[in-house]
């Protein structure tokens, strides 16, 4: 019983071991700079703050008109596969970070193709809000979470910044955003995001271990 009990200490441990330790909001800013990057076509760009790693990457995706069913196609164009008119690649200038490409401009939009940017972090997180720049009254965007079509065409003048937490589905390892309408066009300025509750497993597992070594110590005494 003993053996047990220690085995299953250790499996605690090592689960509580496992989540990392992370300060409870973490804010990305890409104004005036935040994101290390190679240039050019090169999908090497990332960011670090808090021990929490995100890498930022520039695709594209299918909006079809009709039912909620966009897709997406590649979410990094900075190896050549998208072809010559659809690769592109992360920009950042000093209101935040969007994507450009061959005959188009460094926002997010809908022009030459629907513009996608990703954002995949080092471990599964709450999504907690997203600010965005460069914005006119009628941009919208479409959010993805872990590459799957969350909600659409949601409108950001007067909803700026967007709190992600108000989604369907918001936590995950990747969130994407992206633009498929002519004249949407828009920056991502800041990304905050916080950290994913303890497993409430290793939580009731270690409540009851130590529910077991109060009784042990109880009967060695009796």
């Amino acid at each position: 019983m003993h053996s047990l009990v220690k085995k299953l200490a250790a499996v605690a441990v090592a689960t509580l071991m496992a989540v990392p330790a992370m300060a409870a909001t973490t804010t990305f800013d890409f104004r005036n700079g935040g994101l290390l990057g190679n240039g050019s076509y090169d999908g090497n760009y990332a960011a670090t703050v808090d021990q929490l790693t995100v890498s930022v990457t520039a695709g594209r995706y299918r909006a079809p008109a009709g039912a909620p069913n966009d897709s997406i196609i590649d979410s990094d164009c900075s190896d050549g596969g998208c072809g010559y008119f659809g690769d592109r690649y992360v920009r950042q200038v000093n209101s935040g970070i969007g994507i450009a490409g061959r005959f188009d401009g460094s926002s997010i939009d809908g022009n030459y193709g629907n513009d996608l940017i990703t954002f995949a972090f080092n471990r599964v997180i709450d999504f907690t809000r997203v600010v965005f720049t460069g914005v006119d009254w009628n941009d919208r965007f479409d959010v993805f979470v872990d590459g799957n079509l969350v909600q659409e065409e949601i409108r950001i003048a007067g909803n700026n910044p967007f709190s992600l937490a108000s989604l369907a589905i918001s936590s995950g390892q990747s969130i994407s955003f992206g633009a498929d309408g002519r004249f949407d066009n828009f920056r991502v300025g800041a990304i905050q995001v916080s950290s994913v509750p303890l497993p409430a497993g290793a939580l009731l597992l270690l409540s009851g271990l130590f529910g077991l070594g109060v009784m042990r110590r109880r009967r060695a005494a009796a």
